[in-house]
């Protein structure tokens, strides 16, 4: 190697002014995503599922006592992944869980104190796995989320998609609906513009444009379980057809036909048997570890 280039980039390294640009902070935001159990009178009854995330109330300012996703700022001397674990275990004492990055926020005005950039992420986790007390000592809540279809209209240059995006408090005290507008050009790169409004019959605001990372999560994981098997991280290691469908009608939002036969080789008949049910299920089935996607 030329030794010129390597005493050149030495001494460049050496005289080189940081203060030159100015710093942008950095945060992780991280949505943890769940399905819960919808109350059915009939105990017998595979119960139906619904998805669920949580939030935490804020206490300082800006956005003080508004309910916010758990995350913050991002040390120096540490990876982004690193600073995702650090404050979810700070946040929320859950640790040891499935996480990957979702997208970077940068619009200039989403934070109040300072320029701030943030890296959205994405968590997966059973229910049962979380114990309460850990939410309960941090502030937290468990908050049903979805996002429903209003209305699209079409036309020859684009699509225009309205979705309600609702939240609830699982004690039902808390209520916090967006409307979503998506307008979807008709052309090769599908650019799209999205506008997001607070409705009048919410009590609460999220904090920040938390509201947008949780969309671009729902859609993320609605994508994603269709070609990955990232949904089984919802589920315990043994679970019935119907329960695996219940968990992923819970994610898309709808009811999902033939769901069986679109399973394929995803999943594989045991003979093994899961303890503690009201009834002991016809058949029962796990994650097929072998199984890949194909286009």
């Amino acid at each position: 190697m030329n030794e010129h280039l390597i005493n050149s980039e030495k001494e460049f390294l050496e005289n080189y002014d940081e203060n030159k640009y100015k710093k942008p902070s950095v945060t992780n935001d991280i949505i943890i995503f769940t399905t819960a159990d919808i109350e059915e009178d009939n105990l017998r009854k595979v119960p139906k599922k619904g998805m669920q995330v949580i939030l935490i109330k804020r206490d300082d300012y800006p956005y003080i006592n508004k309910w916010a996703l758990p995350g913050g700022f991002v040390e120096i001397s540490e990876s982004l992944e690193e600073g995702a674990k650090r404050k979810l275990k700070e946040k929320t004492g859950i640790d040891n869980i499935y996480m990957e990055q979702l997208y970077t926020f940068g619009d200039v005005d989403r934070d109040k104190r300072t320029r701030v950039i943030s890296v959205g992420n994405m968590a997966l986790v059973e229910k049962n796995s979380i114990e309460l007390d850990d939410i309960e000592s941090n502030k937290s809540a468990w908050f049903w989320i979805n996002k429903t279809l209003v209305s699209s209209i079409k036309n020859e240059k684009n699509i225009e998609n309205k979705y309600l995006l609702s939240l609830k408090s699982v004690d039902e005290a808390v209520i916090i609906n967006y409307k979503i507008t998506e307008k979807v050009e008709r052309d090769i790169f599908r650019s799209k513009n999205t506008v997001y409004k607070l409705l009048d019959d919410s009590t609460d605001e999220l904090a920040f444009d938390h509201y947008k990372i949780l969309d671009y999560g729902i859609d993320r994981l609605r994508n994603k379980v269709e070609y990955t098997p990232i949904v089984f991280n919802l589920l315990p290691r043994l679970f019935t057809v119907k329960e695996l469908q219940n968990v992923y009608e819970g994610i898309m939002g709808r009811e999902i036909l033939n769901f069986r036969r679109k399973m394929g080789d995803m999943i594989i008949e045991t003979n093994e048997k899961i303890e503690g049910k009201p009834f002991r299920p016809a058949a029962v089935f796990k994650f097929n570890e072998n199984w890949e996607h194909n286009f």
